[in-house]
């Protein structure tokens, strides 16, 4: 279950319900602006995901990586058994310390409908893990409206969608979850893979971009961090949900494009680097019980 909250604007009482997407303080900054400017057009968003999507698209993810029964706590036994090797055994561990967590594939869609996702976004999930919410978010805009026999074009709002991770045994993982949905897709859901967007899975060092990286950078429109999985010296402050992570912020800084979304799961970005505040959701998380914060960022 997804609570949303607004905030600094006005006390507001909700009925929590998961399947009702709630406007969003940010949906309202990021929004209204534009289309008051009559020499500008608003950008078109996207209706949000429909419930039953979301379900299906969560089912099949779960499938992808093997989440039947108790299998999912044996799949983040064995992911942090990667994270775990990896900071152990390489001969350049990243300063910072690893702590593997997931969102699921309902929050992302919150965090996406609340966004307001558009035609050709470009989605990049940092710290991508065992690659759940790069495989839901090539799905969750998927055009189902012509599904049937006589069906010929496809669509989906999301253009590519891209994981970056810094553990090679979790981007082998991702991987190879990515080429399970692929044959499941194609054994059940033909039409859904035609209009599934590109998945790319990477190693790659956010803080220390390579070419590739760079690149993948620039064409991003959406980017979403789960921070909590960072700590140590990127971070500054104790509390989970007001962490600052000044090495992150300037890597992102460099990297992004200006009009990119940024969502931080747990953590903040500095707005000397230009990143403008548009709102907070605060969400429910089995890894960050009691709940989560994601706050979004515009880049200047």
């Amino acid at each position: 279950m997804v609570v949303i909250e607004c905030v600094r604007l006005f006390p507001m009482t909700m009925n929590i319900i998961s399947t009702i997407m709630h406007l969003s303080v940010f949906v309202l900054l990021y929004i209204v602006p534009a289309s008051v400017n009559a020499f500008s057009s608003a950008p078109v968003i996207l209706p949000e995901v429909h419930p039953a999507h979301v379900t299906k698209i969560t089912q099949l993810v779960q499938a992808a990586l093997g989440d039947e029964g108790d299998a999912n706590n044996n799949r983040y036994a064995f992911a942090r058994d990667a994270v775990t090797n990896f900071q152990e055994n390489d001969e350049s561990p990243p300063s910072n310390e690893l702590v593997y967590g997931e969102l699921s594939v309902e929050v992302l869609a919150t965090i996406l409908d609340a966004v307001g996702v558009q035609e050709n976004d470009v989605f990049l999930d940092i710290g991508s893990g065992d690659g759940a919410l790069v495989l839901g978010a090539s799905l969750l805009y998927a055009d189902t409206t012509n599904s049937g026999d006589d069906a010929i074009d496809s669509g989906n709002a999301m253009k590519m969608c891209y994981g970056v991770d810094i553990v090679p045994g979790l981007v082998e993982r991702s991987r190879s979850h990515h080429r399970i949905l692929q044959d499941i897709l194609q054994d059940s859901e033909s039409f859904l893979q035609q209009s599934q967007a590109n998945i790319e899975l990477l190693l790659g060092d956010i803080h220390q971009p390579d070419s590739q990286l760079q690149k993948i950078l620039e064409e991003t429109t959406i980017a979403v961090c789960f921070a909590t999985t960072w700590s140590a010296e990127n971070a500054v402050g104790t509390s989970l949900q007001g962490r600052k992570l000044p090495k992150l912020s300037k890597a992102l800084s460099h990297g992004l494009r200006s009009g990119c979304r940024v969502v931080i799961i747990d953590g903040k970005l500095d707005e000397e680097d230009d990143f403008q505040w548009m709102g907070d959701l605060k969400i429910l998380c089995p890894d960050t019980a009691p709940y989560s914060v994601a706050t979004l960022y515009h880049k200047q």
